[in-house]
């Protein structure tokens, strides 16, 4: 009975996404995190040597820039040939045979099952059959399981196959299947690669998606790493084993009620520290979202890059450079009742009122643009050049409205509760 490493979706290279460039940003960590977890497979292999390797597709994010990419794949399937590991492999829609116009021949220890047919590879030696096949165009709208061969009597039948199983989106539908479809076919383990993130569908038999290796982006949160299998006398255990090192969070913020923003950077920091505990010493970049009505929100509304240059060296503080600030989004909303403040007969009423109006009808825009011209003039003496004003673009003026508010609003609160001390 086999003992074998099943991983997918390495997405080697994958260009660097979704990070804010700012200074302290992990831009060369984000982009050599593939190849850092792509070594931390093979010495996960090399250290516990199983009997092979099984990587269930997409090993590269598409086509290469150069040779590069696929230089450094074949070392790492040389180290693993070193240590006497097979590895065993197909190709999915990201690196499939129309998509890839460059190649290498890889090394003696690496099958690679071909894209024109389902294929069984035979391995006596671990009285194991692996049934497979590679994606020969990006679109497979064929379900390529069905196609698989019946299992081989008396051996450890697995199927190998990179699937978007049953999705309904049709420009995501990569040789579809349903769970059901994999069980009849009467293997005992499905290797299964394309979705990012962990999945088992079913237990007996092991039917699931390891993940990718290395998350990429904040919608990839979490653990990343491929699955352990051992098989003995009808048992199959599992183990998963995470590769990444570079980990990301998407952190919400509860800023209800929160005073100022030293009160919010608190609540932030306690959310970031958690995060860090459980990233068991990997580096860290987290996506932030604040939300709740609090006195606080006039503050961060008025001044949000500040706030964000707060927040990331606050980070880099607590984690001794280990977390960055990937995003920061403010759906934080004021403590005070709006409607009711506009409702009201006071100057800030009759503000909010005019500026309700003015976002409720543009075009009252035209009728400022003395005002508006004059405002704009002294603001370039006081505090130098600025952007042109579109002032004959009465959308391009309703745009600025909603940052004209968050503006005002500190003023406005503050004086309406100075009002009614």
């Amino acid at each position: 009975m086999p003992r074998f490493i099943h991983a997918a979706d390495l997405h080697l290279d994958s260009p660097l996404k979704g990070l804010a460039r700012y200074e302290g940003a992990p831009a060369d960590a984000v982009r050599e995190s593939s190849r850092r977890a792509l070594e931390n497979l093979a010495a996960l292999a090399i250290a516990r040597k199983p009997d092979f390797v099984l990587l269930a597709g997409d090993l590269y994010d598409g086509d290469w820039k150069d040779y590069n990419t696929g230089l450094y794949f074949a070392a790492q399937m040389s180290r693993l040939g070193a240590a006497g590991i097979p590895v065993l492999l197909i190709h999915g829609n990201h690196d499939a045979a129309s998509v890839m116009t460059r190649g290498l021949r890889l090394p003696d220890n690496v099958f690679t099952f071909p894209a024109d047919r389902p294929f069984s590879r035979i391995l006596n030696e671990f009285g194991t059959v692996v049934h497979g096949q590679s994606y020969a165009h990006r679109q497979v709208m064929d379900n390529l399981g069905a196609n698989y061969p019946d299992p081989v009597p008396g051996a450890f039948n697995i199927g190998l196959l990179h699937t978007s199983l049953d999705t309904s989106a049709a420009d995501k539908r990569y040789s579809p299947c349903a769970t059901p479809d994999l069980l009849a076919k009467g293997y005992d383990y499905w290797a299964l690669g394309h979705r990012h993130n962990h999945q088992v569908l079913s237990e007996d038999p092991p039917v699931l998606f390891c993940g990718t290796t290395q998350g990429r982006d904040a919608g990839e949160p979490g653990a990343h790493g491929c699955v352990w299998v051992e098989a003995a006398e009808g048992r199959i255990t599992r183990e998963f084993v995470p590769l990444d090192v570079l980990r990301w969070a998407v952190l919400a913020v509860d800023a209800t009620g929160a005073a100022d923003r030293g009160e919010v950077l608190s609540r932030a920091s306690a959310a970031l520290a958690g995060a860090l505990d459980t990233a068991d010493g990997r580096a860290l970049a987290a996506r932030f979202r604040f939300a709740g009505p609090c006195p606080a929100h006039a503050r961060l509304a008025a001044d949000p890059a500040g706030f964000a240059a707060d927040l990331r060296a606050e980070a880099q503080d607590l984690s001794g450079g280990r977390a960055w600030v990937e995003k920061i989004t403010l759906d934080t909303a004021p403590a005070q009742d709006l409607d009711a403040l506009a409702a009201s007969d006071t100057p800030q009423g009759d503000l909010l009122r005019f500026l309700n109006g003015l976002e409720a009808d543009p075009a009252q825009l035209a009728a400022l643009d003395p005002g508006l011209d004059d405002l704009w003039r002294k603001l370039k003496e006081q505090r130098g050049p600025v952007a042109a004003l579109a002032l004959e673009d009465p959308a391009a003026l309703a745009e600025l409205l909603p940052r004209v508010r968050d503006l005002l609003l500190p003023l406005l609160l503050e004086q309406a509760d100075g009002e009614g001390a």
